[in-house]
C-alpha cells in the first residue's frame, strides 16, 4: 500500500465515517499493455459491505473519476471478474460498458476477467 501512496501515478482516495475506513479507490494511469493515450483505470475499488448502498461507494466513484479527469485523462477503465454481478452492476450504473477485453490470469485462479471503460467529460 506504501508504494500506491507514494506513486505520483496514482492516487488513493479513502472514505472514514466515524474514525472508521469504510471503503478506499486506487486509480491512475492504465496498467494495460500496451497502455492507451488518453485512458486512465480504476485499480481497485473497495467499499466495506455494511456500508453497501449507504452513498459511499458513488462518493468514492465520483471522486476517482473526477481525479481522473483533473489528470487529463479521457477515458476510464476498469476490469472486473466477469460473474462478480454486484460490482459489474455498481460499473454499469455509473456509466461503464464491457469494451470486449478479457484475460485470465493465474494469480486470480484463471477467473475469467472483463474491462469496462467510460468517456470522462
Amino acid at each position: 500500500m506504501r508504494e500506491w501512496v507514494a506513486d505520483p501515478d496514482r492516487s488513493v482516495l479513502v472514505s472514514v465515517e466515524d474514525g472508521e475506513l469504510t471503503g478506499f479507490v486506487s486509480c491512475g494511469m492504465t496498467r494495460d499493455e500496451p497502455p492507451e493515450p488518453g485512458v486512465g483505470e480504476l485499480h481497485s475499488f473497495f467499499v466495506g459491505a455494511g456500508r453497501w448502498r449507504r452513498g459511499t461507494g458513488r462518493a468514492l466513484m465520483a471522486a476517482a473519476l473526477a481525479d481522473l479527469a483533473e489528470r487529463g485523462y479521457e477515458q476510464a477503465t476498469v476490469w472486473s471478474f466477469d460473474a462478480n454481478e454486484r460490482a459489474n452492476a455498481f460499473y454499469e450504473a455509473h456509466g461503464f460498458t464491457r469494451d470486449g477485453a478479457q484475460v485470465r490470469e493465474a494469480v486470480w485462479a484463471d477467473i475469467l476477467q472483463v474491462r469496462y471503460r467510460r468517456t470522462l467529460s
